[in-house]
């Protein structure tokens, strides 16, 4: 008996300590919650861009154990304001063979209907990491800001759960530096119904406000009077201007929202613009303007709440040109520069190359991987000759059939096909081509080539040659032979 009172007693007194050191635990956590509770807006913004732009983070690139840890601090976040996990026990979605990993929440709405429906609110955490002359491009702007505000946005949402009717999916992106491959890889995966989101909004670089003087919400286009509601100055916080522009088009900026544009989802992409030095080792913690990310996420969170409750809202029907996976019709402005020479039908002997170049306007019409491209353009052809350079101005229109890939922002192409060309004028030795007597006008040939284009630039490679000879008879000294040109060019394009 003695031995089971001294056992009895040696459990009360470990319970006692181990409570004990809960109740401290609890203790010490309850009043970290609070001091952090008693933060402003403005210093927990501080507090997020400041950890997660710091060197310690080394830049956040996609892939390694930096990007990792700012998705930690990420879920930590979240963790403490009670933002629910997306899935099922976890805010981690794991893509790419492990490497990469979206950080993904949910405020769930509260009416029967509408809580079926979805706003999607993303902000990258990648960047691009430590280049090599040893340099930390920290991205504080790009996107350190987009992320703390993203995190005090949840906040202010969850505060508001009880007043959304839809639901809000909140995403930090990871891989958005290296091809938007975390935003596609959510949407690509997703169970929900397409149609059953009804916006998704990217926060990027929203830290320059100071600078830039605005805030853009980019894409108000693609909503059924979305520029009326963004403008909306019941929503606008006293001391911040707001600009809606109607679709992005910007030759330097692409960001989470283009694939969820691709499947028809209205977008918005919210930022202060390209004033700050992103993707330079210059865009650091210490330039960001905190005043203006405290203005621009009162401004969000009331947007939202707004959408959220609006029965009525939804897509216009309309997406960006540049979000489209394929417009049915482009067009662009080309310039060839290359060479041509005179080819002998018979014998061995042809003329020199030369320097020959032109300019003109590509249209295509596509039909998936094959698409229909008609060309009109001026070219100055020349050819070396040992009695006088041969220059010839011609009005040129090739036709080609298209194979292409069908890509986001860049993709390839192999042409073949015809053309048909009027010289207007031409010299030889400097003294004027006789068209009546020596020289044909017409030309008519077959051409072919590749091309490799990113965003909206467009680099190849074209071939012509002719099949109609350039002397109305043939040339006796080289055994009754056709003067051909054949033509090498390489070619820029600027699609519009």
């Amino acid at each position: 008996m003695p031995q089971k009172s001294t056992i009895e007693n040696s459990l009360k007194r470990l319970f006692t300590v181990r409570f004990r050191q809960f109740l401290t635990l609890l203790f010490v956590f309850s009043i970290t919650l609070s001091a952090h509770a008693q933060l402003t807006l403005r210093e927990r913004l501080e507090q997020h861009v400041f950890t997660l732009a710091a060197d310690s983070l080394q830049g956040r690139k996609a892939g390694t154990i930096y990007a990792r840890k700012a998705a930690d601090y990420i879920v930590r976040q979240w963790e403490e304001i009670g933002i629910e996990p997306f899935f099922d026990t976890t805010f981690l979605q794991v893509f790419g063979n492990g490497i990469f990993q979206n950080v993904v929440g949910i405020i769930r709405g509260n009416d029967s209907v509408l809580k079926k429906q979805y706003i999607v609110i993303g902000a990258h955490f990648d960047h691009l990491g430590v280049r090599d002359d040893g340099q930390i491009y920290s991205g504080a702007d790009d996107n350190a800001s987009g992320v703390a505000t993203l995190i005090e946005l949840s906040r202010k949402l969850h505060d508001n759960q009880s007043n959304l009717k839809r639901s809000i999916i909140l995403i930090a992106f990871d891989a958005e530096e290296i091809g938007l491959i975390g935003a596609d890889y959510f949407i690509t995966n997703t169970e929900i119904p397409i149609e059953q989101f009804k916006l998704m909004l990217s926060i990027d670089m929203v830290g320059w406000y100071r600078e830039s003087g605005q805030l853009q919400y980019v894409g108000s286009g693609t909503i059924r009077g979305g520029a009326e509601l963004i403008l909306n100055p019941e929503l606008i916080p006293e001391g911040l201007n707001v600009v809606a522009t109607r679709f992005e088009r910007g030759l330097r900026t692409g960001t989470d929202t283009w694939p969820f544009a691709e499947k028809g989802i209205p977008t918005l992409h919210v930022t202060t613009g390209l004033v700050s030095p992103f993707h330079e080792p210059e865009d650091e913690a210490h330039l960001i303007d905190l005043d203006g990310m405290v203005l621009i996420t009162e401004h969000l969170k009331n947007l939202m709440v707004a959408i959220s409750n609006d029965r009525e809202f939804g897509s216009s029907g309309r997406i960006a040109r540049r979000h489209r996976l394929q417009p049915r019709f482009i067009a662009g402005v080309s310039a060839n520069v290359g060479s041509n020479r005179h080819r002998y039908s018979r014998g061995a002997v042809n003329g020199k190359q030369t320097f020959s170049y032109g300019v003109g306007l590509m249209t295509q019409v596509n039909f998936g991987r094959f698409a229909f491209r008609p060309e009109v353009h001026l070219d100055r052809i020349r050819a070396r000759h040992p009695d006088g350079m041969v220059a010839t101005d011609n009005l040129t229109v090739p036709v080609s059939l298209v194979l292409q890939t069908v890509q986001r922002m860049h993709g390839a192409d192999f042409f073949i096909g015809a053309f048909y060309s009027h010289r207007l004028r031409g010299t030889h030795g400097g003294s004027e081509i006789d068209f009546a007597q020596m020289f044909n006008r017409q030309e008519t040939g077959l051409t072919f080539g590749f091309g490799f284009w990113a965003g909206p630039f467009k680099i190849g490679y074209t071939n012509r040659f002719g099949l109609t000879s350039f002397n109305q008879n043939r040339i006796a000294e080289h055994g009754n032979a056709n003067l051909r040109n054949r033509t090498n060019y390489f070619t820029v394009t600027f699609l519009f």
